[in-house]
């Protein structure tokens, strides 16, 4: 079937359509790892994943697309098309443990409603559509760090294998086979074929929301940056040892905790900073601190920012150590850098954007994403649709039916112009 210059644009009754599919399998896919709260944990290669997996290979298989596994478990549902190439778009299945219904699996969700919906109105495209059900991104049972996204562009080192481990002390390769992959074909999952990359996904903050926008078009990840630290003194008796001869390592840590969100706050709005674990010894309520281990998450738009946060944090470290008399260690936990998008889907973004209607805005992601690592295969970029009240990571995490429409509803005309008059 030839496709039509015309730009597809929705009717009400494509509308009501994509809104039961797109609600029909958020409500099959939050079952697959469901909690007595509302939460969804669902890990890599657990039963829970395994069970949602199959549950959208069934999905694509109804909507009459030809499904995928590549040898890390990530899905893929094809639309083939008559000229090399591949338009992905997609994002991650797993989630964080008592995560919610919607982070990542959503965008998966919206890209298979798009792609289906292309299909069924225009047969086969030029560029062959594929969704991409990534396998995991979250690094919540292993620290895998875009574990998917790194298979998929040929970035994961053979030793990882065995030395990432869960909390059971389960290695990555041994979870693999549990699922029936081979962990010794890792590197058959990398690919050359891209085209482009769409990633749809929740904002997971409040922009949108507070604003009352439908969308945004996200044209870079910001820089992220993070450390261990490490701050020894001395343990001793809460009661016997004089304040003038302390050397409480949790005070230190204290003095780095309020002296991190200071600095990140004189940096701008763009900027943060985060401490979001301490471990303290001896850990007696009665005992004087001796050890403290905590880390610092820093991010902004700008690499050089990031880099002047971390050297301002050392300097900040090391006089709080000298003035405490502590011993002190800081280790490089993560350093990923920023990613801009390519201008030229981010303007297909904005043109569907204005032809649907929507309210819509650019930003930045202050969060990692896949697309970060898949943007340098191919061309890339991300929508967002609005979290309800900017929850994200947690079992009440929602986005409202009416704006996963209109996402799906400014992805597929994104689509077609990639893949159908590219």
């Amino acid at each position: 079937m030839t496709a039509p210059e015309a730009i597809p644009r929705f009717s009400p009754d494509d509308r009501a359509e994509i809104g039961r599919a797109a609600g029909d399998l958020v409500t099959r896919m939050r079952r697959h790892g469901a909690g007595p709260d509302g939460s969804v944990t669902r890990l890599l290669y657990t039963p829970a994943w395994e069970a949602g997996m199959e549950e959208l290979e069934r999905w694509f298989e109804a909507a009459g697309l030809e499904v995928r596994t590549d040898a890390v478990g990530s899905r893929f549902a094809r639309l083939a098309g008559s000229r090399p190439g591949v338009v992905l778009s997609g994002s991650h299945v797993d989630s964080v443990s008592i995560g919610g219904a919607f982070d990542g699996i959503l965008g998966v969700i919206m890209a298979a409603c798009a792609i289906r919906w292309l299909g069924a109105r225009f047969g086969s495209p030029v560029h062959t559509l594929e969704v991409f059900a990534n396998c995991e991104e979250e690094s919540s049972r292993f620290a895998g760090n875009f574990w998917g996204s790194r298979a998929l562009s040929g970035r994961i080192d053979e030793d990882e294998l065995d030395r990432l481990t869960d909390s059971d002390g389960v290695s990555i390769g041994d979870a693999m086979r549990t699922c029936g992959l081979d962990p010794t074909r890792v590197a058959e999952a990398s690919r050359d074929d891209l085209e482009a990359y769409i990633e749809p996904h929740i904002e997971q903050g409040p922009v949108l929301d507070k604003a009352g926008d439908d969308i945004a078009v996200v044209d870079r990840i910001v820089c992220i940056r993070g450390l261990t630290v490490v701050l020894r003194g001395a343990a001793g008796h809460a009661g016997t040892i004089p304040m003038s001869l302390r050397h409480d390592a949790l005070a230190g840590a204290a003095e780095a905790v309020l002296g991190a969100e200071r600095l990140a706050k004189e940096k701008g709005a763009a900027a943060v900073a985060t401490v979001g674990s301490m471990e303290v010894w001896p850990g007696g309520f009665n005992q004087v601190p001796g050890a403290a281990r905590f880390t610092l998450d820093f991010r902004h738009p700008d690499d050089p920012v990031v880099d002047e946060m971390e050297a301002a944090l050392r300097r900040l470290l090391a006089e709080i150590a000298a003035s405490r008399d502590l011993e002190l260690h800081v280790e490089h936990r993560l350093g990923q850098p920023g990613m801009r998008f390519d201008e030229r889907i981010c303007a297909l973004l904005e043109a569907a954007c204005v032809d649907v209607g929507v309210r819509w805005r650019r930003m930045p992601s202050a969060a990692g994403h896949d697309a970060q690592l898949i943007g340098r295969l191919c061309p890339a970029a991300m929508l967002f649709v609005p979290s309800k009240n900017g929850h994200s990571h947690r079992p009440d995490e929602e986005t409202d039916l009416s704006h996963i429409i209109l996402g799906v509803e400014v992805l597929v005309q994104t689509l077609f112009r990639l893949a159908y008059l590219p």
